[in-house]
């Protein structure tokens, strides 16, 4: 009865193991170059944005790029770059392999893996400046 009952707690670890290295092995790389269009809306606090502020109207467009520079596992590091700033930003991928989540200098982006090539995102901030929500699309350059 000891021996089965060793067995099976082994099978279990064994089976645990391995179900933890194949999930792993399904983390997408997002290394690369990222075309961002998003729609975005901000409420000023004062008479301009922030100095890290990507949308700069109440109601706004924004063509940006964002380009992921390292990874290592589920984390990211990267500079997202628009005609108004540049700026860095850290970025996780979770559990799911479909979720991701980003904090750049002012703010966060919470996203979707669509595919490889594609990343839905919300992205919001609330500075001394200015309240900014953007949602938008990420698309891989190829």
């Amino acid at each position: 009865m000891k021996k089965s009952i060793c067995f099976v707690s082994m099978l279990i670890a064994t089976l645990f193991c391995v179900s933890v290295c194949m999930a792993d092995s399904d983390i997408p790389n997002l290394v690369g170059t990222w075309v961002v269009k998003s729609e975005g809306g901000v409420l000023l606090k004062g008479k301009e944005p922030g100095p890290k502020t990507h949308h700069k109207e109440a109601f706004s467009t924004l063509n940006a790029e964002a380009v992921i520079t390292q990874q290592q596992g589920r984390i990211m590091h990267g500079t997202f770059k628009s005609q108004r700033a540049t700026e860095k930003f850290v970025a996780g991928i979770g559990l799911d392999n479909k979720t991701i989540y980003y904090a750049d200098e002012d703010g966060f982006i919470e996203g979707k893996i669509i595919d490889k090539d594609t990343i839905e995102v919300v992205y919001r901030h609330v500075t001394a400046f200015d309240i900014v929500i953007g949602v938008g699309v990420w698309k891989r350059q190829k």
